[in-house]
This record gives structure tokens, C-alpha cells and sequence, in this order.
């Protein structure tokens, strides 16, 4: 071995350690973490809206209970709706003796040839009826009929929810009058709202 020169184990050391910082900065390369590729989707949905003609309705006759006189104790006048019309039953509990009229309110009116026709009932089911001096009798538990001149489908007495086919509709209103037995006499008055919504 001449002085001066590296020999051969020296040079190799020098190769294994420059071959060993190169493994070392290519590893810290592999591991350094890359920048996330960026994603994009684009999606798309269709938007659909449906305007339905308005509705038409009209109330052609008010219910009307007749004349009532008290009974002996608390009692009610039952008015039960048909479909034949305006003319319905009325019924009395507690000896109360009821003549006149006996006529369930009267609703007509015209939605889309075929649809869904919904009526919702006064909140809680009731309305107050007031009389002379602030007197007041209960109007509670309403009851419907479709009318025979439409073709309504579905419903019952206390469900009314129909099919309309063709258009127009009818329907009919009764309801449970509570009349007490020392009622003051004259003359009772309320309004009740309905609320009829098709789909």
C-alpha cells in the first residue's frame, strides 16, 4: 500500500457509507407524504312542482235544530246527515221535546277531476252556540254524509275523507247539541270551520 492513497477497504467504506446516506434520503423520500389528489363529483336532480287549480266551495245551507224545549234532566238533540239532501234525523235524549226543522248544514263545491278530498273538523271537535244573556249550549261530535248528486268515494259518518270523480262534491253536517234541563229560552247561534283540502 503506497502513503497517500486510500486503500481498499477504505474506499469501500466511503461507498458504503455514501450508499447507505442514499438509502437513507431515498427511504425518507418514500415515506414523506404526498399532497392528496384532489376529488371531485358532480351530481344533479331533477326539480319537480305541481300547481293545482283552486278550489270552489260554498255553504248553501246552515244547520238548523228546530225548536227545543228542555227535557227533565240534561239531554242532547242528535242531528244525523243524509245524502239524500238537506232533510236529517234528529234525535232527542231526557224527555227533550224538538219540533221544526231538523236540516244539516249543506257544503258544495268543485276540485280536479279526481282527487283526494280531506275535511278537517273545528279544534277539539266542538263549537259554542250563544244565546240571550250569555247563555250557551255545546255544539260537540260532527258527523258527515256525501252528497247522492256527487260521486264521492270512501268516507263514513265521522271519517270524512272521499275520493271526488268528476269534480264536484257535496257534503252534508250534523252534529251533537247538549241541552240542559234549566237551558234559558231564546235563540242560539255559533259558527263552526271546516277546513277541506284536496291532493
Amino acid at each position: 500500500m503506497e502513503w497517500g492513497k486510500p486503500g481498499p477497504r477504505r474506499r469501500e467504506g466511503r461507498r458504503t457509507r455514501w450508499q447507505r446516506a442514499l438509502a437513507a434520503l431515498l427511504a425518507a423520500t418514500a415515506l414523506a407524504p404526498l399532497p392528496a389528489a384532489a376529488q371531485t363529483a358532480i351530481g344533479a336532480a331533477q326539480q319537480r312542482a305541481e300547481i293545482l287549480d283552486p278550489m270552489s266551495l260554498n255553504n248553501n245551507n246552515a244547520m238548523d235544530f228546530g225548536r227545543i224545549m228542555p227535557g227533565t234532566a240534561n239531554g242532547t238533540v242528535v242531528l244525523t246527515p243524509n245524502g239524500n239532501g238537506v232533510t236529517a234525523s234528529c234525535t232527542t235524549t231526557s224527555g227533550i221535546v224538538r219540533t221544526g226543522n231538523c236540516r244539516s248544514a249543506r257544503f258544495e263545491g268543485d276540485v280536479p277531476f279526481i282527487f283526494n278530498l280531506q275535511i278537517t273538523k273545528p279544534a277539539g271537535n266542538q263549537v259554542t252556540l250563544t244565546g240571550p244573556a250569555g247563555a250557551t249550549m255545546r255544539l260537540h261530535d260532527f258527523t258527515f254524509a256525501s252528497g247522492a248528486s256527487a260521486w264521492m268515494i270512501g268516507g263514513s259518518l265521522t271519517n270524512p275523507s272521499y275520493w271526488v270523480i268528476g269534480g264536484n262534491f257535496e257534503v252534508f253536517v250534523g252534529g251533537t247539541l247538549d241541552v240542559a234541563r234549566t237551558q234559558r229560552a231564546g235563540i242560539y247561534t255559533g259558527t263552526f270551520t271546516l277546513t277541506f283540502n284536496y291532493n
